[in-house]
């Protein structure tokens, strides 16, 4: 017989395992599965924790002011005559909620009202009124004065955003994406680009946290893809 050669000696080391997987629980379920629903803004807004009175949860107030924006725009439509006003309202809270990773109740309700004083006979009165203190300062930072020449109104306007909340920058950012966006192949697409540019130049500096600047990059980036696009939509001159 022949002699059997001696097989490779076992380690005695022992392999570490990491700790198991946590399985999910259905409070955290239900939040992945917002969206699927017909109500997942409404779903991602509501406070963590049941509130004390539901009729000053935060989803009554979203809802109120989804309510009011859509009584106050009801007559207004887009450029192009056909596309209700209030679209673009949802937009770009859905584009400060969604993309931008704002869940702060104000700010969300500023962005609804955003247009509100400046395109409808309303006065920041009446916002503070309904929805506070901090709703309406925040609506009226992201307000034009109209009763100002363009120059000094537009002047006005970009020195207070450079002093508003880092939150409320975030919603102007929102509101310049969704103008992009919707503005791609009409003629108001140059003036809005360059609009855009300005200020999230002006943000840039200013926004540092994370989610701030992540904003200005999403807002730059498109600005970078839409102007790349239309130029070669653009047809070559003859020479």
């Amino acid at each position: 017989m022949k002699p059997r050669r001696p097989g490779p000696k076992k380690s005695s080391r022992r392999v570490r395992r990491g700790p198991p997987a946590p399985v999910p629980q259905p409070a955290l379920l239900a939040n992945a599965n917002a969206f699927a629903s017909s109500g997942g803004l409404l779903n991602w807004l509501a406070p963590k924790e049941s509130p004390k009175s539901e009729l000053d949860s935060s989803t009554q107030i979203v809802l109120q002011a989804f309510r009011y924006a859509a009584v106050k725009h009801r007559q207004q439509t887009l450029a192009d005559g056909v596309t209700p006003y209030f679209a673009h309202v949802v937009r770009v809270c859905w584009v400060l909620r969604d993309v931008f990773r704002i869940n702060d109740t104000a700010t969300i309700v500023a962005s609804i009202l955003h247009d509100v004083v400046e395109d409808t006979d309303t006065g920041i009165e009446e916002i503070e009124a309904r929805f506070g203190k901090t709703i309406a300062q925040y609506v009226d930072l992201l307000t034009k004065d109209a009763a100002l020449p363009k120059r000094q109104r537009e002047r006005e306007y970009h020195e207070k955003l450079l002093n508003a909340p880092e939150t409320v920058q975030i919603a102007k950012l929102a509101d310049l994406y969704d103008n992009l966006s919707r503005r791609i192949g009409t003629a108001r697409l140059p003036s809005t680009i360059k609009n855009a540019r300005s200020l999230a130049a002006i943000f840039e500096p200013l926004l540092k946290s994370r989610r701030g600047r992540a904003a200005v990059d999403r807002v730059q980036q498109l600005i970078l893809e839409i102007e790349s696009t239309e130029l070669v939509r653009r047809p070559r001159r003859k020479s």
